[in-house]
This record gives structure tokens, C-alpha cells and sequence, in this order.
């Protein structure tokens, strides 16, 4: 059997990370036995990060789409029946999300003074409490530095909703009436997207991208659609 190494869940979510219910929906998708096993601390994973799936030889292989590209040669067919145009059109949305609009996320969950607080008790809460504070907080501090470099954290809020407003309305318009952005099922497009769509949607606080995915009937149709056909029950 394989086993996912993932965070655990929070805010409604199977994991606190889109990477790791990207994963997770892949598996899913794959029809593969797996189980998940949750870590805190994935510093002793390959490149320091989670999602890490472990298959039955003992073999780890890091990054989601590392995991897809495994899962693939297993047989998977995530994408099958599109055109290369359509193929061409989910990578690009793949890289706009992971590469952005994710970002946009993480910088309101982990930045933001009025989200902080549950996030901090969500993500740390197997650190002992006398050491949350300090952990958490340098933690904290390396994330907004990180930002700063990707130039997420550098733009006013105004800019900075602009920017990621364009990345939902391509969405829309990507997902037309559909129920899913490339036909009547899920691709790899939506294991990848719809997680971060729904980690806006449950973000701890109010935010100005928080009230832009909860105001599209669209998007919140769509992230509805997603839960019940790509996460693990």
C-alpha cells in the first residue's frame, strides 16, 4: 500500500497544505490503496517539505507533482481525453494558482495579525505550548521574508487583490458552466486548483480574497463540486 507523509487537517481541509490535497485527490483520482500518515515536522523529508509519498518498496518521493508523474507511470490517466490544447491550458493553469494565486493564500493565513492567532494554534499545536510562541514566530518571520522575495508581501492590499482577482476571473472563465474546468470529470487541473480555491474559502479571517472566492456562486458551485469528487472521505 502507499502511504502519503502529509500535514494534518485544519479549517475543514484534509491538510492544512494544497500540496498535500493535491496529493491526496490525485490518490484518490488514481484509485490506489494509500493511507495517509501525518507529520508536524518535515525537515528529515526529501527537500525538507511535505507531501512525501512512501510506496511499498520504501521508496519516497517528494513533491505533488513528483507524486503525479508516479502515479502516471502506475497507469493513472489524469488527463485523459484532452486535446494538447486543452493539456497546454491546464499546465498554465497549474503554474498561475501553485506559482500565485496559493501565495495570495499563504500570505493571509500566515501575514495577516487577525488570522495569525488561529493559524498559529492550527499548524503548531503538536509543539509544546511553552515553545508555540517562539517556534511559530520564527517560523513566521522566515515566511514573510520568503514573500518578500516571491514580491507577494511587497504590494499594497489593493495591488495586491488585483493581481489575484485576474487569477480567479481566469478561473471562471476557464470553468464556463462546466462542472469541472475541463469536462464533465476531473483532471489533474482541478486536484491542483480546487484546493486553493477552498483554503480562500475557509481562510480563518476576513480578507479581501477570502470575500472574492465567497462572492463568486461560480467558484463556490465549483469548490463544492471538487470536495465531493476528489477528497479522500
Amino acid at each position: 500500500m502507499l502511504t502519503l507523509l502529509t500535514f494534518g487537517p485544519s479549517f475543514e481541509m484534509p491538510s492544512h497544505s494544497p500540496f498535500c490535497v493535491k496529493a491526496m485527490a490525485l490518490l484518490h483520482l488514481s484509485g490506489q490503496d494509500w493511507q495517509p500518515k501525518y507529520l508536524s515536522d518535515p525537515r528529515k523529508m526529501p527537500l525538507g517539505r511535505l507531501p512525501v509519498l512512501k510506496t511499498a518498496e520504501g521508496r519516497l518521493i517528494p513533491d505533488s507533482a513528483h507524486i503525479q508523474a508516479y502515479l502516471e507511470a502506475e497507469g493513472a490517466a489524469f488527463d485523459a481525453g484532452l486535446s494538447a490544447q486543452d493539456k497546454a491550458r491546464s499546465h498554465a493553469l497549474i503554474r498561475m494558482v501553485e506559482g500565485h494565486l496559493a501565495a495570495g493564500m499563504a500570505h493571509d493565513r500566515w501575514l495577516r495579525d487577525e488570522c495569525w492567532p488561529e493559524v498559529r494554534e492550527a499548524f503548531f499545536n503538536r509543539v509544546p505550548r511553552m515553545m508555540r510562541g517562539p517556534v511559530s514566530g520564527m517560523i513566521r518571520r522566515k515566511v514573510r521574508a520568503a514573500m518578500m522575495i516571491n514580491g507577494i508581501a511587497q504590494f499594497s492590499e489593493e495591488e495586491r487583490l488585483a493581481r489575484l482577482a485576474q487569477d480567479l476571473e481566469t478561473i471562471s472563465t476557464t470553468l464556463g458552466t462546466g462542472p469541472f474546468l475541463f469536462g464533465e470529470r476531473p483532471t489533474a487541473a482541478d486536484a491542483a486548483i480546487a484546493p486553493v480555491l477552498d483554503m480562500i474559502r475557509t481562510l480563518p479571517c476576513d480578507t479581501g480574497l477570502r470575500r472574492l472566492v465567497r462572492g463568486s456562486p461560480a467558484l463556490m458551485g465549483y469548490i463544492k463540486r471538487a470536495r465531493a469528487a476528489l477528497y479522500p472521505m
